[in-house]
């Protein structure tokens, strides 16, 4: 009976690694893909707006999400709070009132934005990102996020994971971005 229980460990031990790696790997491809899905009503509202640029809020360098609020405030049929939203970072949706509307806050986003006017003409350039890389430290204390690395949205609908040694090392966020 020891020897068996032992076996199952040893076991054990192999498999929750491989299990919290595949768990991990998922995360991100869910996480791209919250991003692919936020580019489209940001496409809208910069058509439909007449401006051909992202939203983006007023101010210098606004938070990403007032910007995004503005997007969802044109718009929001189809959008759901859980879409901005990585399952790794330490996000919660933002809640929903009776009309289904819901506004977002620092809180309730897991993702960087543009920082200042971009037309939606321009490619390949940085448009949104996750917010956080897994233990990063600012002045809110330390946050939770991929480990070693970033999802990062481009102007073109190009999702691409992006090293954490490939960013600045005192925002750990792509150029051009804010959280």
């Amino acid at each position: 009976l020891l020897v068996v229980i032992a076996i199952i460990s040893i076991i054990a031990g192999f498999l929750v690694p491989t299990l919290l790696r595949g768990r991990g790997e998922a995360y991100k491809v869910q996480c791209s893909n919250n991003l692919r899905q936020i580019y489209t009503p940001a496409m809208t509202y910069s058509d439909k707006k007449g401006t051909r640029a992202f939203p983006i809020a007023p101010g210098t360098e606004p938070r990403a999400h007032e910007s995004l609020n503005l997007m969802i405030d044109f718009d929001s049929e189809g959008l759901q709070p859980k879409l901005f939203i990585c399952p790794e970072g330490e996000a919660e949706p933002a809640p929903e009132d009776d009309d289904k509307k819901f506004v977002l806050s620092a809180e309730t986003l897991s993702y960087a934005w543009v920082a200042k006017r971009m037309r939606n003409t321009e490619q390949g350039k940085p448009l949104a990102s996750d917010k956080y890389i897994d233990g990063f430290e600012d002045a809110d204390g330390t946050h939770a996020g991929h480990k070693k690395g970033l999802n990062q949205l481009s102007t073109d609908n190009s999702v691409v994971w992006v090293n954490e040694s490939d960013l600045p090392e005192d925002t750990k966020l792509p150029k051009g971005l804010t959280r």
